[in-house]
Order: C-alpha cells, then sequence, then structure tokens
C-alpha cells in the first residue's frame, strides 16, 4: 500500500495507548473523502434493504470498505504502533440510525482469538461525527489491564419469518435485538469511569484489542456511521485469511490465505454475493 502523509503520532498519543489503551481523533480523511465514502455506504445500504445497522466483513465484498479499511493514512499510523509488517484481519460497518435504540454492550474484542498483545488493536474510522447524544464509542481507560472479563455469547436464534424482503431472509436474528456485538461484559466495580470518544467526520480512533469498549443507543435525529476494522502484525494472526496490507517478511511462513485483490464485482453483484454469504447482518428497530 502507498505511503502517504498523514498524521504522526506524538510521543504523547504513544504513551497513551500504552497506559489508557486507546488513541482518538485521528485526522484521516479529507471533507470529499468523507462525503464520497457516505454515499457509497449509503448505497450499499439501500441496496441490501432494510434498515441495516451492522455489516461484518464489508471489505471482501465492496471496494469501498476495501479502500476505507486500507487507507494510506490510516496504515501510515498503524505503521508507527505495530511496526513495517501489518494485516488486516476484519471490518464492521455499523450504522445507527437516529432514534434508534440500538447500542454496544461493554466487550473487549481480544476475547474472541485470546489476544492480550497490542499490536492487534481495532480501529473506529467515522463517516458522521460522533457525539455523545448520537451514541458515540464509549472505552473505559486503563481497562486492557484487567485481562480477559467473563463474556456472554448472544444466542443466534433462526432468521426472522414473516417478510418478504429479501435482505431479511438472510439476517443473522439475535436475542437482544438492539445489542449489536456478539459477546457483552460487566464491568468490575473497580474500573474506571468510561471515557466518550467525541470526533468529528473522517477522524480515527485506534483501541487495544483488551480495552473494554462499547456504545450507548442514537438520541440525535440524524445517523451515526463508521467503519469499524481490526489489524494485527502477521504473527499475531491466527485467522483462515487475510489482506497484507505492508511488509517484506515471507508471507510463506504463515498458515493463513493472503487476500491481494480488491473486490471487482458491481453492487448488485456485491449485494448479492453478500446476502448469499454466512456473515452477519443487523437491522435497526426504527
Amino acid at each position: 500500500m502507498t505511503k502517504t502523509a498523514g498524521p504522526i503520532l506524538t510521543q504523547e498519543q504513544f504513551a497513551d495507548y500504552e497506559q489508557l489503551g486507546f488513541i482518538h481523533s485521528l485526522p484521516i480523511l479529507s471533507a470529499a473523502e468523507v462525503a464520497h465514502y457516505r454515499g457509497e455506504v449509503e448505497k450499499t445500504c439501500q441496496a441490501i434493504g432494510g434498515n441495516v445497522t451492522r455489516l461484518d466483513a464489508v471489505h471482501l465484498f465492496f471496494r469501498w470498505a476495501w479502500d476505507l479499511g486500507t487507507h494510506p493514512r490510516l496504515l501510515n499510523c498503524l505503521e508507527q504502533l505495530l511496526g513495517p509488517d501489518i494485516v488486516l484481519k476484519s471490518t464492521r460497518l455499523f450504522y445507527k440510525y437516529g432514534k434508534s435504540a440500538a447500542y454496544v454492550g461493554w466487550h473487549q474484542d481480544g476475547v474472541t482469538e485470546k489476544l492480550k498483545e497490542s499490536k492487534s488493536p481495532a480501529v473506529w474510522l467515522g463517516l458522521t461525527a460522533a457525539t455523545v447524544e448520537n451514541g458515540c464509542l464509549r472505552v473505559v481507560p486503563g481497562s486492557h489491564r484487567l485481562g480477559f472479563l467473563p463474556h456472554d455469547a448472544r444466542p443466534i436464534k433462526d432468521t426472522l419469518g414473516g417478510d418478504n424482503n429479501l435482505a431479511r431472509t438472510q439476517v443473522r436474528s439475535r436475542e437482544r435485538v438492539d445489542e449489536l456485538s456478539g459477546r457483552i461484559t460487566m464491568l468490575p466495580p473497580s474500573a474506571n469511569s468510561p471515557f466518550d470518544l467525541v470526533m468529528r467526520p473522517g477522524e480515527m480512533s485506534i483501541h487495544h484489542p483488551m480495552i473494554v469498549h462499547g456504545s450507548n443507543p442514537n438520541l440525535s435525529k440524524e445517523p451515526r456511521i463508521g467503519l469499524s476494522a481490526s489489524y494485527s502484525t502477521p504473527e499475531l494472526c491466527h485467522l483462515p485469511s487475510v489482506v497484507w496490507l505492508r511488509g517484506k517478511s515471507p508471507r510463506d511462513q504463515f498458515d493463513f490465505k493472503v487476500i491481494d485483490e480488491p473486490p471487482t464485482k458491481s453492487l448488485a453483484e456485491a449485494v448479492a454475493a453478500y446476502r448469499a454469504s454466512e456473515f452477519q447482518i443487523l437491522f435497526a428497530n426504527v
């Protein structure tokens, strides 16, 4: 991936990541880029149908998501934290409608792969402003030092019935329908007070895989939209396939399949492929 000028992390930000478990308000996208990607997201959600509020693995299907998840300015920030070898593991689009009850319960990303290492972070890249009112990302400072907390999985139920909408025939419906993450935990009494990551459109936050985070419902009239993506060094990745972003390490020493090419399908073809896939689609109750 090509390197371009972008934000340079300060020593204070490095210290925040190690001590607090997060960095925020990193300028990544220009106003024109925000408008472009917002438009692509809107077209995609409209094509899928229904009130789409979460789509997983979008970079494997939609070129706009690939370009966002591999944006050079984003990678420049990650390279300062991770070093020269970087892989993209997963992406998630969150579209929290205005006046929606949808929320993300407290959880730790690292619990899925049992990753405690700081060099396997996730990012939030906003296509709208993130405010307290619209349910911005909230983190618990220092909670990455608490170890793995017990998480409850959200039971998967059968697909929604009684609806002829093609998108809804593929949704993996779950209990606690307003909750958008897969697993949730409880904050221990010793935890610090949550911190709201208020950011402007086009800004990004980076958070440690062990930090406890979530978000509240959107009480505003406008949607809150952003891409969440997870990265790591190749050595820390144990998934079947990844996108190799940067680095010159021999790829054949790893067990995963390397994805080198972005998706090329038309929007209609990509939507059809996504509906036929096993990746999660959640809808908001709005």
